[in-house]
């Protein structure tokens, strides 16, 4: 009895605890703490055999069917259904492809005459008169700011007073031919002592003249010949005077040096006395402009002489001016740290020194640009990543794929296809990859990217 007794505590036991741990109905763990009690009970008070089996009938039958439930529910949770596999993320994807770029730089600089000339009387004087142009009213004017001038030798832009060096002039002409005229005396009177020389010198050697006879007519063929060598240099002397005399009374014209300019300063009037080398005029060369500016040391190499670019100013909106590059100067600025460029605009149809302009360069590129959304950290912070898609057992799923990336494009960055483990053709998620793991199976949706305009 004792035995029968120990079974039923360690079978209801294990029983109660099946259920607690299965969420049983509780009419069940009622049912076995009620079976368990009364057979406590009829033990205790000595029931007859008899007597517990007629009692303890009924609650067997019941105890039975409450088994036969909880062994049924035990087999449906035994067989209850896996839970379903996670639907595919949904996320944004392109296909990274090459693309033509035209990188512009844009640079901001001052517009420059090609030639700046100041122009000034090479001697002192009285300016006489100022070259005469066609005023507003059609009479002539002296020539003032704004003029433009041709360089004409019949026309000079001013004059001076030039009758004292006229008179310098005639009074050089004179001494230049004294000068002629004592020379030409002089090589008559070598010409006639050389000759008596000669003869003497030949009697000498015969012995039909002394000695003291030759000497003496040795010493005056000597002092003829320095006399002509004095006279020489005389008419040298009086040649360069004469020459000087007719630049003094040609430089009494100021003439332009090139062959057209615009006049931009005037310092002189009719009736001045100036001074030589004192400034009269500033001309400008228009014909041609410049345009400096500088460049770092990133860029310098974008430019080469010869290299064509657009200039646009803010005082012909929607005109473009064509410029070439004329001048790269080789070493940088010590203060700013750019190389100077120069740029040659041959026409400028209206541009003025002083002018505000911007110039444009550009370069046309093949290159591989990643949106920004679709870059993540790797395993390093110095790591970057994307997901590319591959398709694996029919199913499409995203992997980490190391990138190598270059400089800003707008809003994309360029791919550096050297160590990079993403290639052209390759799908890319450019949008939802942070909520992406390693080999999630993804729903890819194509991605637009919109146009790129590229300005530095």
């Amino acid at each position: 009895m004792l035995n029968s007794h120990r079974l039923r505590e360690t079978v209801h036991g294990c029983l109660c605890k099946v259920a607690g741990t299965l969420r049983v109905p509780q009419v069940f763990t009622e049912s076995l703490s009620f079976w368990r009690t009364a057979h406590g009970v009829c033990l205790l008070n000595r029931v007859p055999i008899p007597a517990q089996k007629e009692a303890f009938g009924f609650w067997r039958t019941a105890h039975g069917v409450c088994l036969l439930l909880f062994l049924l529910m035990l087999s449906l949770g035994c067989h209850r259904r896996s839970p379903e596999a996670p639907l595919p993320v949904a996320v944004q994807v392109a296909t990274l492809k090459r693309e033509d770029i035209a990188s512009q730089s844009r640079f901001t600089a001052t517009v420059r005459e090609q030639q700046r000339i100041e122009l000034s009387f090479k001697v002192p004087g009285t300016v006489l008169s100022l070259l005469q142009v066609s005023g507003l009213d059609g009479k002539p004017r002296d020539v003032h700011e704004g003029d433009e001038v041709v360089a004409d030798p019949a026309g000079p832009l001013a004059s001076l007073d030039g009758s004292d060096y006229q008179r310098r002039l005639e009074m050089t002409r004179d001494r230049l031919a004294q000068a002629q005229a004592r020379q030409r005396a002089t090589e008559a009177t070598v010409t006639a002592v050389r000759a008596n020389f000669d003869r003497m010198k030949a009697l000498r050697q015969r012995e039909s003249v002394t000695q003291q006879a030759f000497e003496d007519v040795q010493a005056r063929r000597d002092s003829a010949d320095a006399e002509l060598d004095g006279s020489r240099r005389e008419v040298s002397a009086a040649t360069t005077a004469l020459q000087q005399a007719e630049d003094d009374r040609k430089n009494c014209a100021l003439s332009l040096p090139i062959t057209k300019a615009t006049v931009s300063r005037k310092y002189v009037e009719n009736g001045e006395r100036v001074q030589a080398g004192q400034p009269v005029f500033q001309v400008m060369d228009l014909a041609t402009l410049r345009v400096a500016f500088g460049v770092p040391d990133t860029k310098v190499n974008q430019f080469s002489p010869g290299q064509t670019m657009t200039v646009l100013a803010d005082a012909y909106p929607g005109e473009r001016f064509v410029g070439r590059v004329s001048k790269i100067l080789p070493a940088a600025d010590l203060r700013t740290r750019s190389f100077e460029v120069e740029v040659t605009i041959e026409h400028p149809r209206g541009l003025r020194p002083g002018m505000i302009v911007t110039l444009i360069t550009g370069r046309q590129e093949s290159l591989i640009l990643l949106p920004m959304t679709a870059i993540g950290r790797g395993e390093t912070p110095a790591e970057m990543t994307v997901f590319v898609i591959f398709e694996e057992d029919g199913r499409k799923v995203a992997r980490r794929c190391r990138v190598e990336l270059g400089g800003v494009y707008d809003n994309r960055i360029r791919l550096i296809e050297t160590g990079s483990k993403v290639i052209e053709g390759q799908m890319i998620v450019v949008t939802g990859a942070f909520r992406l793991t390693e080999g999630q199976e993804v729903r890819p949706l194509e991605s637009q990217e919109p146009t790129l305009r590229i300005g530095m």
